[in-house]
C-alpha cells in the first residue's frame, strides 16, 4: 500500500478525508490524522462527520502531540515490534516522562510489561492514560487485558464496556466483547 501524502491534501470529500485521517492514525501521524478528521467533520456529510468526531475523542490522543513526541512514539513502536524490547521500554518510559500528556506510549508501555507479569505497574499506567483521555478507547482495552491476565473477568467485561460506550462501534471492543462473554458461557 502506498503512503499517504505528509501533509493533508485539500479538496478531498468528507469520506475520503475521514479515510486518511484513518490512515494516518494506522501511521502513527497524530496530527495529519487530527487535520484530516477535523475537515471530515467540516464536510457536508452528517454521517462521516459523527464518525469523525468520534473517532477524534476516541482514537487519537486528547491533546496536540509534538512532532518529535510522535516520531519517538513511532521509534518506539518499531523497535516493540522488531523484538527489541528493551529498547522500546527505555523509549516509551523516555516519552512518559517528557510529554506527560501523551497517551499513546502509556498503552505501548503497558504491552511490554504485560509480558513482563508487571501488571500492578501496566495497571498504574493505564489509570494515569486514562486521566489524560476518558474516552480512549486503545487505553481501556489495554486495562481490559490487564484485568484478564490477573483473572479479574468482570473487570475485564467493565472495561471493555466502558470503551463501548465510547465507541460502540469499535471492532477491538466487540471481538473482546465476544471472547469475554465466551469466558462466561464456559
Amino acid at each position: 500500500m502506498e503512503q499517504p501524502p505528509r501533509d493533508v491534501p485539500e479538496g478531498l470529500t468528507a469520506k475520503e478525508y475521514y479515510q486518511l485521517g484513518v490512515e494516518y492514525k494506522k501511521l502513527g501521524w497524530t496530527e495529519q490524522s487530527r487535520d484530516a478528521m477535523s475537515l471530515a467533520i467540516e464536510g457536508n456529510d452528517p454521517d462521516t462527520a459523527t464518525s469523525a468526531r468520534r473517532f477524534l475523542r476516541t482514537k487519537l490522543p486528547r491533546f496536540p502531540v509534538p512532532l518529535l513526541a510522535e516520531q519517538k512514539n513511532i521509534e518506539g513502536f518499531n523497535l516493540m515490534v522488531t523484538g527489541d524490547a528493551e529498547g522500546a521500554r527505555q523509549m516509551f518510559e523516555e516519552l512518559i516522562e517528557e510529554f506527560p500528556d501523551f497517551e499513546w506510549p502509556y498503552g505501548n508501555l503497558v504491552i511490554l510489561l504485560l509480558q513482563d507479569g508487571e501488571i500492578g505497574r501496566a495497571q498504574e499506567l493505564l489509570d494515569a492514560a486514562l486521566q489524560i483521555n476518558p474516552d480512549y478507547v486503545g487505553g481501556w482495552l489495554h486495562l481490559a487485558t490487564v484485568k484478564a491476565s490477573d483473572k479479574d473477568f468482570a473487570g475485564a467485561r467493565d472495561c471493555v464496556e466502558r470503551a463501548l460506550s465510547s465507541d460502540p462501534t469499535d471492532g477491538a471492543a466487540l471481538a473482546m466483547k465476544e471472547v469475554l462473554d465466551h469466558v462466561d458461557s464456559e
